[in-house]
């Protein structure tokens, strides 16, 4: 369960909510907290009430990093604007690109995903090794993240301009065709050219995968070419981080406008095929879901015939009612791992396992499926008193 743990510890480290429920704050503050973080961006907030907080707080957590950036915060307002003017362009024609490209962006993010995953420490790497590693990195995220979700609001954009396109001839562009169509289209063309180096992201691109760069004096020294002519730029080993950081940041961006324009708009959009996002992403949301409700994963231990999740309490409120708030857990667990018997074991805030809960693959099956009610399950569930007085976790 390796995978799941890094996860869970990205969870950990970049979202507030178990810092949040340590201060004491409910689920329902938490919730209202990131409706408050979300509710700016959107044109029709009501929908907000309809969207899982699971969902919900993941993209709080997006929007909440992007604001810390003033030229970041300007962007996702600048590409959120091609969306909505699209739209209004041509609700038919918007609606049918945003489908069109729901396929490719789920591509692209499996693979971010598993760049992620396969993401090592770079502390210790020799200047030489960083350099083909980062640039490992930036060339992957350009190719197979960015530039999917770049050509889907190019699509946009040609929309927005009453200029008849398809997905096709789109897909069949070269990278740095695309962004400079979006270069000169945009009306925030400084996605594509990201400060402070200024240069286009299919130049960066061309130097990963063209190996196009060199040590020298200590110093990566990348090249590139704009038609004929060769151009270079000398980085620190710490500035070759921010570029990737930078790729990352832009990733961030479009992908958050997409899927808050989409959000947005659920009532136009509504009977648009869904394509379902990996298993890990739904398992992410599922975790952050949880960390909302002031619990946090510890364990996963999937085997046979058994998937047994465990949670730590972030809060210090009464034991016995947050072990059975955590039972609630068994149905996403069922839902991520399909196993004949599913447990939940709910551990207080100083690492003392108090509470497992147990139920059957079947009856989460039906409650998930919405054959029953999910106050169903709670004639369903059996629980069993832990009596461990071992510090499991925690403190």
């Amino acid at each position: 369960m390796k995978v799941h743990e890094k996860l869970i510890a990205s969870i950990r480290a970049h979202s507030p909510y178990l810092s949040w429920a340590a201060e004491g704050r409910t689920p329902d503050e938490v919730k209202a907290e990131t409706l408050a973080i979300l509710r700016p961006h959107f044109q029709n907030p009501s929908v907000l009430t309809d969207v899982p907080i699971s969902i919900l707080a993941h993209e709080a957590v997006s929007i909440s990093n992007i604001q810390v950036d003033a030229w970041a915060s300007s962007m996702l307002a600048g590409v959120l604007a091609e969306y909505r003017e699209a739209l209004a362009q041509d609700q038919r024609e918007s609606v049918a690109a945003l489908e069109a490209w729901d396929e490719p962006i789920a591509r692209a993010m499996s693979e971010f995903m598993s760049l992620y995953l396969m993401e090592v420490d770079k502390t210790g790497l020799e200047l030489d090794e960083l350099r083909l590693e980062v640039l490992r990195n930036v060339g992957g995220l350009l190719e197979a993240c960015v530039q999917p979700q770049l050509k889907a609001l190019l699509h946009q954009i040609r929309i927005r301009r009453r200029r008849k396109t398809d997905v096709e001839d789109i897909l069949a562009l070269k990278f740095g065709a695309a962004v400079e169509e979006l270069h000169q289209t945009l009306r925030a063309p400084g996605i594509v050219e990201p400060p402070p180096w200024d240069i286009k992201l299919h130049h960066w691109r061309n130097v990963a995968q063209h190996h196009s760069a060199t040590i020298q004096n200590g110093r990566i020294v990348c090249n590139y070419r704009i038609g004929k002519v060769t151009h270079q730029i000398e980085l620190t080993r710490d500035e070759l981080v921010a570029v990737a950081r930078k790729m990352q940041e832009v990733l961030g961006i479009v992908r958050t406008a997409r899927s808050i324009f989409i959000a947005d708009n659920v009532v136009a959009l509504r009977g648009r095929r869904v394509v379902e996002p990996r298993p890990e992403i739904l398992f992410f949301q599922f975790a952050v879901g949880i960390a909302t409700q002031g619990f946090n994963i510890v364990d996963v231990d999937v085997s046979g015939d058994v998937a047994h999740l465990h949670v730590q309490d972030a809060t210090d409120q009464d034991a016995r009612l947050r072990g059975v708030h955590a039972s609630q857990f068994l149905v996403g667990t069922w839902a991520h791992f399909h196993r004949p018997l599913v447990r939940v074991t709910y551990i207080d805030k100083s690492g003392r396992k108090c509470l497992e809960a147990a139920a059957s693959g079947a009856d989460c099956e039906d409650v998930s499926e919405e054959r029953v009610t999910f106050e169903t399950l709670e004639d369903l569930v059996i629980f069993r008193v832990v009596d461990d007085e071992e510090r499991t976790c925690g403190t």
